[in-house]
C-alpha cells in the first residue's frame, strides 16, 4: 500500500493473501469493491469561508405590532448583549434557519416571522437567500447581493434574473435537502452513514441513519445546552461526534472505513438474524402448524381487502424518479453556470483599476500639455521682450516728438550721469533686464519644456500601452460573457418540475387521505411474510441449510473485520501530520485561555480527544464546566486555523456561540473569558467570522462598537 494513497488492486490482493485458502481473489473484491472508491477523501483545503453579510427577518407580534430586524453583519466577531429570554437565541436560530432549513425556532415565536431575507458569501460569490413563511415556506437562492435582490423586487424584475437563480423551492424539505446539495457542493461534503438497533432483547433489526449538513452545522452553531459535550449531547449515538470530525478535517480513508464498517455491522446483524431462526425454529415447533395457517388465511384475506380498497391509488415513484433526473441534469447546468460566472467575474474586476489607470495617465497628459503651452507663452513673451529692448537701447531721440525742440548733447550727458530722461527729465523706477538675464530666464525655461516633453512622452507610451492591455481585456470578457450566456436556459427543465411537483404533490394528498388504508395493508403484508416464513421454516425444519449460509456469513465478517483493521492502520500513517498539527494548535489556544494546568494534548487512534493534565490523562467529559468551555472554543478554534495556517480541513470558518460562560459565573473567570474573546478577534477579524450571543455585560468591549449590538436591561433585541 502507497504511503499517500490506497491502490485498491493492491489492497484487494493484500487482504486476500489472509484468505488465499477459503476465498478467491474476485470473491474478495465482490467483499470489498465500493462504487466511489478509496481514495474519496482529501484534507486539502478548498479555500473557501462562509461569511454571512446581512440579516433582514419582518412580520407582526402577536399583539399586532409590526418589526423588522435589519442588521449588517462583519467580519471578525459580532456579539449580541441582551437580558436572557430577549431574543439573541431567535437570532441564531432564523440564521441556522435560513442556511439549513432546518427549524428549531421557538413555537411561540415561529407564527411571528413571516419572511427571512440572508445576504451570504462563499468564495467571491454573493447569495441572497428569501424565506416566505407566510403559508409553506417557500422562496429562492439567487446569485447577487441582497440589495440588488430587493431592488428587483421593488421593481417587479425578479423574472429577469433566472440566470443568477441558484434554485427555487416550495416546501421546507425541499428547502433543506437543497441547501444540503449546495454546501456540500461547495465544502465538498458528502453523507456519512451509522446504524441503530432496536433496544428489545433478540432483535437484531439495524436501521441506517445518515449525517446531514444540519447534523454538520453543529459545529458551526454552539449551542447553550451543549457546551457540556465537545460536539452536542447525542453525538454518542451512531459516533456522530466522531463522524463530524472525521467530514471537517477530511481525514483519509473516512469514506472506505465508514462503507466498510456499515456493511460489517449489517453482516453481523444477518448472522443475529439466522441465529434467532435457529433458535425460533425449536420454539416454534412446540406450537400447532394448524393455528399458524389458520392465522395465515385471516391475514390473507384481510390483506385482500386492503388491497382492493387502495387499488385506485396512483404511485408517485415514476414522476420522482423523472423529477431526480432532471434535477440532476439542472444541477450539473447551475455548475457550469456557476463556473462561467465566476470565471467572468474575475476578469471583469480587472477591468475598473485598469480604466482608472487609463484616466488618471489621460488627466496626467493634460497636465503636462497645459504646463508646456505655459512655458512657450513664457518663452515667447521674454523673446518679444528681448527684441523690443534691444530696439528701443539703440535708438537714438534728437527732437522732441511733442514740440520739436532739440535734445541738447547737455541733457542726453545728464541722462547718462542723473539717469534722468532727455525728454520729460523724470527719473524712471524699473530697472532695464539686462540681456544676460533675458537670456539665461530663456534657457530655463526652454530647459523645463524639453522635461515636460519628456514626461509628455512616458505619458502617452502609458496610455498606449494601457489602452492596449484595456481593449484586450475588453476581447477577453467579451470571450467569458460569450461562453456564460451560451450555457442552456433552465427555464423549460424548471417548468417540468413545477409540473412534477403538481403531480406528486397530488399523489401524496390522495395517499394522505388513504393513509389508514395503506398502513393496515402494509401490517398485513409483514404479518403474511412472517407466518409464511414461520410456517416454511415449520415444514422444511429437518432439512434446514443455515449452517453454509452460516459460515458465509461468518467469512465475510472476518473479511471486513481484516480490511478495516488494514485501513485503520494505514489511516494512522496518512493522518499523523494533520492530527499532529491540529493538537499543537488546540494546546496553544488552550494555554492562551489560561489553562496552563494543560500540559498536552492528544488524538488517539480512534479520533478521541485526551489532555494531560498536571500529569494526569482525562477525557473532555472529566473537565470541570469552564475547562470544558476554554477547550471546546479552543478546539473550533484550531480547526479553522488549520485551515488558515496549514490550508487543511473545510471547516467554513464560521461559529456561533449562543451564552458562552453560562458557567464562569465568578468575576474573575468572567474578565478572563472576555479577554479571551478580545484576543480572538484580534487575531483572526480578517480570517473568519464568529457571532457570540450573551446576557453577560462583561463582552461589551470585546469586538469594534459597529460590531457589537448591546439592548438594555429588560429590552428585546427585535
Amino acid at each position: 500500500m502507497s504511503i499517500n494513497s490506497i491502490k485498491y488492486t493492491e489492497f484487494v490482493k493484500y487482504v486476500h493473501r489472509q484468505f488465499e485458502d477459503k476465498l478467491t481473489e474476485e470473491q474478495i473484491n465482490k467483499i470489498l469493491y465500493l462504487k466511489e472508491g478509496y481514495n474519496k477523501d482529501s484534507p486539502t483545503s478548498l479555500g473557501k469561508s462562509l461569511l454571512l453579510n446581512r440579516l433582514i427577518f419582518s412580520g407582526q407580534k402577536r399583539d399586532g405590532e409590526k418589526f423588522i430586524h435589519d442588521q449588517q453583519l462583519f467580519t471578525g466577531i459580532n456579539v449580541w448583549i441582551a437580558d436572557n429570554h430577549k431574543g439573541k437565541s431567535t437570532i441564531f436560530k432564523v440564521i441556522k434557519f435560513a442556511l439549513t432549513g432546518s427549524d428549531s425556532i421557538k413555537k411561540d415565536l415561529k407564527p411571528w416571522i413571516e419572511e427571512i431575507i440572508l445576504e451570504f458569501r462563499i468564495g467571491i460569490i454573493d447569495y441572497t437567500c428569501a424565506i416566505d413563511r407566510t403559508g409553506r415556506d417557500r422562496g429562492y437562492l439567487y446569485r447577487m447581493k441582497m440589495e440588488q435582490f430587493l431592488q428587483l423586487r421593488t421593481d417587479n424584475k425578479l423574472d429577469s434574473a433566472d440566470s443568477e437563480l441558484e434554485f427555487e423551492f416550495k416546501n421546507r424539505t425541499q428547502f433543506e435537502e437543497k441547501m444540503q446539495e449546495f454546501f456540500f457542493d461547495h465544502f465538498s461534503f458528502y453523507t456519512l452513514k451509522y446504524t441503530s438497533k432496536n433496544s428489545a432483547k433478540d432483535n437484531f433489526d439495524l436501521s441506517t441513519a445518515n449525517l446531514s449538513w444540519t447534523t454538520y452545522f453543529k459545529s458551526i452553531y454552539l449551542e447553550s445546552s451543549n457546551y457540556e459535550h465537545l460536539f452536542f449531547n447525542t453525538e454518542s449515538y451512531g459516533a456522530q461526534g466522531k463522524k463530524i470530525f472525521e467530514m471537517i478535517l477530511g481525514l483519509p480513508l473516512t469514506y472506505p472505513i465508514n462503507m466498510l464498517n456499515l456493511q460489517l455491522e449489517k453482516t453481523v446483524e444477518a448472522i443475529g438474524k439466522i441465529k434467532l431462526v435457529d433458535k425460533s425454529k425449536t420454539e416454534q415447533s412446540k406450537e400447532s402448524l394448524t393455528k399458524l395457517e389458520k392465522r395465515y388465511e385471516t391475514v390473507i384475506a384481510e390483506l385482500e381487502k386492503a388491497k382492493n380498497a387502495v387499488k385506485g391509488t396512483l404511485s408517485e415513484r415514476a414522476f420522482v424518479e423523472e423529477y431526480i433526473q432532471i434535477q440532476e441534469k439542472v444541477n450539473k447546468i447551475r455548475i457550469q453556470q456557476r463556473s462561467a460566472e465566476e470565471n467572468y467575474q474575475l476578469e471583469k474586476i480587472k477591468q475598473v483599476p485598469l480604466e482608472e489607470e487609463l484616466y488618471n495617465l489621460q488627466e496626467d497628459k493634460k497636465k503636462i500639455n497645459i504646463e508646456i503651452n505655459r512655458l512657450s507663452k513664457q518663452d515667447l513673451n521674454v523673446e518679444l521682450y528681448r527684441q523690443a529692448e534691444s530696439f528701443f537701447t539703440n535708438l537714438e531721440i534728437k527732437t522732441c516728438p511733442h514740440c520739436e525742440t532739440t535734445v541738447s548733447e547737455k541733457k542726453k550727458v545728464q541722462e547718462r550721469q542723473t539717469h534722468e530722461c532727455s525728454l520729460c527729465g523724470e527719473t524712471p523706477t524699473q530697472q532695464k533686464i539686462e540681456e544676460e538675464e533675458l537670456q539665461l530666464k530663456a534657457k530655463r525655461i526652454k530647459e523645463e519644456i524639453l522635461v515636460h516633453q519628456k514626461k509628455l512622452e512616458e505619458v502617452s507610451n502609458l496610455i498606449l500601452e494601457k489602452q492596449t492591455a484595456l481593449s484586450q481585456l475588453k476581447e477577453l470578457l467579451a470571450q467569458k460573457y460569450e461562453a456564460m450566456v451560451k450555457i442552456p436556459s433552465l427555464e423549460s427543465d424548471n417548468a417540468k418540475l413545477q409540473e412534477l411537483e403538481k403531480k406528486i404533490d397530488t399523489v401524496l394528498k390522495e395517499r394522505a387521505q388513504q393513509k389508514d388504508l395503506f398502513e393496515n395493508r402494509e401490517k398485513y403484508i409483514k404479518e403474511e411474510a412472517v407466518l409464511k416464513f414461520q410456517i416454511d421454516e415449520l415444514k422444511k425444519q429437518k432439512s434446514s441449510t443455515a449452517g453454509p449460509e452460516l459460515s458465509e456469513y461468518y467469512l465475510t465478517q472476518q473479511v471486513l473485520e481484516y480490511a478495516l483493521s488494514s485501513l485503520a492502520k494505514k489511516r494512522i500513517q496518512l493522518n499523523a501530520d494533520i492530527l499532529s498539527k491540529l493538537q499543537d494548535l488546540i494546546l496553544k489556544e488552550v494555554n492562551s485561555f489560561g489553562l496552563i494546568s494543560i500540559e498536552k494534548v492528544e488524538i488517539d487512534d480512534n479520533l478521541n480527544l485526551a489532555l494531560t493534565q498536571n500529569g494526569v490523562i482525562v477525557g473532555f467529559s472529566e473537565l470541570e464546566p469552564g475547562e470544558k468551555l476554554r477547550v471546546k472554543l479552543a478546539f473550533y478554534l484550531s480547526l479553522i486555523q488549520l485551515d488558515i495556517e496549514h490550508s487543511l480541513g473545510r471547516h467554513p470558518r464560521f461559529l456561533i456561540f449562543d451564552s458562552p460562560g453560562s458557567e464562569e459565573m465568578v468575576p474573575k473567570h468572567l474578565h478572563g473569558l472576555s479577554d479571551m474573546f478580545k484576543s480572538i478577534n484580534e487575531r483572526f477579524k480578517d480570517h473568519m467570522q464568529i457571532f457570540v450571543g450573551s446576557a453577560l455585560r462583561e463582552f461589551e468591549q470585546i469586538a469594534e462598537p459597529k460590531k457589537t449590538f448591546i439592548k438594555a436591561e429588560e429590552e428585546f433585541v427585535f
